[in-house]
């Protein structure tokens, strides 16, 4: 008895594992293909991981919904700037992912921004949208 009740818990614990794995990995590769997008001045690519409701808040804005977000990563386009992602933590809750992040954009005129930024994703059928996303410089 003893054994069948540790190999269960035992099973239980790869599960949780595997799942937390599983997220983990796939926001790994929405943040890679949010960077790439952007590289490759896709950025309405990038505003669409946002969901209609979303807010972006850091460095003195508060951008709020469908337009704003979009007008905000439609700023950077043709700008000839290059993004850098960088994964400091995922924390796994299931339906909700907090992503903490670190951001290098540069381009070729000199600008330079880099921030430290926390997302908040929502889980939606077998993806992760950014409801949150707030910034603070470096």
């Amino acid at each position: 008895m003893k054994r069948i009740t540790l190999v269960i818990g035992l099973l239980i614990i790869h599960t949780g594992i595997c799942a937390q794995s599983n997220a983990t990995d796939k926001i790994n590769n929405l943040t890679q293909e949010m960077e790439q997008d952007f590289n490759a001045n896709n950025i309405l690519k990038v505003s669409a991981v946002y969901p209609d409701t979303a807010a972006i808040i850091g460095g003195g804005m508060n951008v709020t919904g469908r337009e704003g977000i979009d007008a905000y990563w439609m700023s950077l386009k043709d700008k000839s700037a290059s993004w850098k992602l960088e994964t400091d933590k995922i924390e796994d809750y299931d339906k909700v992912v907090i992503q903490r992040e670190r951001s290098y954009l540069s381009s070729a005129s000199g600008m330079k921004s880099n921030v430290r930024f926390i997302l908040i994703r929502k889980k939606v059928d077998n993806s992760y949208r950014i409801l949150y996303d707030s910034f603070t410089r470096l």
